[in-house]
């Protein structure tokens, strides 16, 4: 069983959008007035959760209209895509010949969109939001926070480049994919994580074009940078 995330009622998210940006008006030691953080982004974000017997190992191929991302990892797993351009595509594959569940939910804003589920050997499952016919290119640069630790915890992020920065909401563990940060590749990012629950610490690796490029641990809240 797994819990679904809810949206943060508006108090506790004006609280919330207000603690971030103080907390990110330092993030690269820079009073520039192009500082990440400056034009805080409220769209729906588009989400996936991957769900089913735990442990189950998938390797998940993700789309929107400009990027693609290829993942692998174990269910339960939450993917977000930061900057996401609709419409969105994603095949995930299992990659054991067994019985085991293994569902695909497709997520905009906290609607679920579209659910699929496969029991076969290395069963498969599709779904778009939108009409999208290919996957597009690999993303350049592939810019991801994997949130690796504490398990179920359900946390807010603010994700920023040099121009604009986006709020989003998952649970660990998850993987929050930027696309086309602002100034391509070696772009300047960074993200403040924040606890809702209060589980444990945080355990947060960057990892810019396969390149683990900081770690970070930290208990309600941590922050992660490039470079």
């Amino acid at each position: 069983m797994y819990l679904k995330a809810k949206s943060i009622p508006r108090r506790a998210l004006a609280a919330l959008l207000c603690g971030l940006l103080m907390t990110s008006c330092g993030g690269f030691g820079s009073t520039d007035t192009t500082r990440p953080g400056s034009t805080p982004n409220m769209n729906a974000q588009t989400s996936f959760r991957i769900v089913g017997q735990i442990g189950t190992p998938f390797s998940a191929t993700i789309s929107d209209a400009r990027s693609s991302w290829t993942i692998q990892g174990v269910v339960p797993l939450s993917i977000v895509i930061v900057n996401n351009q609709p419409p969105v595509r994603v095949s995930v594959n299992k990659l054991v010949s067994n019985n085991a569940l293994i569902s695909l939910e497709i997520i905009n804003a906290f609607t679920v969109k579209q659910l699929a589920s496969s029991t076969d050997n290395f069963g498969v499952t599709v779904g778009n939001f939108g009409k999208v016919a290919n996957f597009a290119p690999a993303a350049f640069p592939d810019v991801r926070f994997f949130v690796n630790s504490p398990n179920e915890e359900l946390f807010d992020a603010l994700v920023e480049d040099t121009q604009h920065g986006e709020i989003v909401e998952a649970r660990v563990p998850a993987v929050l994919l930027f696309d086309s940060p602002a100034g391509g590749n070696g772009a300047r990012v960074d993200a403040t994580f924040t606890a809702v629950q209060f589980l444990g610490r945080f355990a947060i690796d960057l990892l810019y074009n396969g390149v683990l490029v900081d770690s970070t641990s930290g208990t309600t809240t941590a922050i992660i940078k490039y470079p």
